[in-house]
C-alpha cells in the first residue's frame, strides 16, 4: 500500500516581507560631509547657485512669461558646433536667446565622420528637431589650433588634434607659402572651420534630409526646378573674434564646394 506523507501548508507570506528591507543611503548626511571639507568648495558653488538666481531674476524682468515659453518643447532652427573654449559661448556670440539653438562643442569645433556623440547630435537635431541652418563656428586664438602646429606630444588629446594637423595635410602648400606664425595660426582656423563644413556635407544625415526637402518642394510644385539654395539643412562657417567679439562669415564659395562633391557624397532614395 503507497504511504501518503502529509505536508503542512505554508502561510503566506506578507506582501510587504517579499521585498528585501534595504536601509536608505544618507544622501544628506554623506553630501554635506563632502561639502565640510573644503569651505572654498562651498564658496565656489556658492557663487554659482548665487548667479543663478540672480539670471533667474533679470530673465523674469525683461520677459515674466519667460520661464513658461522656456518649459515648452524645444525647436531651435539652428545646429551649433563650435570648440569647448570657455569664451566661445554659443547663445551669447550669436545674440539668440535659450531654446534658439541646439548645440554641441568640443575641442577645436571637429566634425569626425565616426564621432558617434557628434554623429548623434547631428542626427537629432536634424531628423528630429529639423532645423534649418547648421553652423560651425571656429575662432583665433584657438588651443587646438595652435597645439597641433606645434606637433608636441599631448599623450591622449594627439588622437584628437590629429585631425587638425590633418587640415593643414589638405592645404599644405598654401599655408607653408605665408612666412608669419600668427597669420599661418589664424588661416588654419579658418580653413578648420571649412573642411568642418564639408566633413558636416558629407554625411549620410545631411544627405538624407536634404534629399527629403528636395521631395517635398517636388511635391508642391512638380515643374519646378529645385536649386541647391533651397534645400536644407543649410551649412554656414564662421569664425569668431575674442579679441572684439566679432564673426565673421568666411569668403568661401559653399555652392562650388557642394557642387563639386554632390556627385561622390549625394545619396539615392532607397524608393528609387
Amino acid at each position: 500500500m503507497r504511504r501518503v506523507t502529509m505536508v503542512a501548508a505554508r502561510r503566506p507570506v506578507p506582501l510587504q516581507a517579499r521585498f528585501i528591507q534595504v536601509k536608505k543611503p544618507d544622501f544628506e548626511n554623506k553630501f554635506s560631509i563632502a561639502q565640510g571639507a573644503s569651505t572654498k568648495q562651498n564658496q565656489h558653488m556658492a557663487q554659482i547657485l548665487a548667479g543663478n538666481l540672480k539670471w533667474v531674476d533679470e530673465m523674469k524682468s525683461k520677459d515674466e512669461e519667460f520661464f513658461d515659453k522656456l518649459a515648452q518643447p524645444q525647436k531651435p532652427r539652428y545646429l551649433y558646433f563650435g570648440c569647448a573654449d570657455s569664451r566661445v559661448p554659443a547663445n551669447e556670440i550669436l545674440g539668440l536667446s535659450p531654446g534658439e539653438v541646439f548645440v554641441h562643442r568640443n575641442i577645436g569645433n571637429q566634425v569626425p565622420g565616426n564621432d558617434l556623440n557628434a554623429l548623434s547630435v547631428l542626427e537629432y537635431a536634424v531628423q528630429h528637431l529639423k532645423v534649418t541652418d547648421i553652423i560651425v563656428v571656429g575662432h583665433y586664438d584657438c588651443g587646438a589650433v595652435r597645439a597641433a602646429n606645434k606637433r608636441q606630444d599631448l599623450g591622449l588629446l594627439e588622437n584628437w588634434l590629429r585631425l587638425i594637423r590633418d587640415v593643414y595635410r589638405l592645404h599644405k602648400d598654401y599655408i607653408d607659402l605665408i612666412s608669419d606664425d600668427e597669420t599661418k595660426h589664424l588661416t588654419l582656423v579658418e580653413l578648420n572651420v571649412v573642411e568642418q563644413c564639408l566633413n558636416l556635407y558629407k554625411t549620410g544625415v545631411v544627405q538624407r534630409r536634404r534629399n527629403e526637402v528636395r521631395e517635398e518642394l517636388k511635391a508642391a510644385n512638380p515643374n519646378k526646378r529645385i536649386q541647391q539654395e533651397e534645400l536644407y539643412p543649410r551649412i554656414h562657417g564662421l569664425v569668431f573674434n575674442p579679441a572684439d567679439g566679432i564673426l565673421k562669415t568666411l569668403p568661401v564659395n559653399f555652392k562650388q564646394r557642394v557642387g563639386s562633391l554632390d556627385h561622390i557624397y549625394s545619396l539615392i532614395p532607397k524608393n528609387k
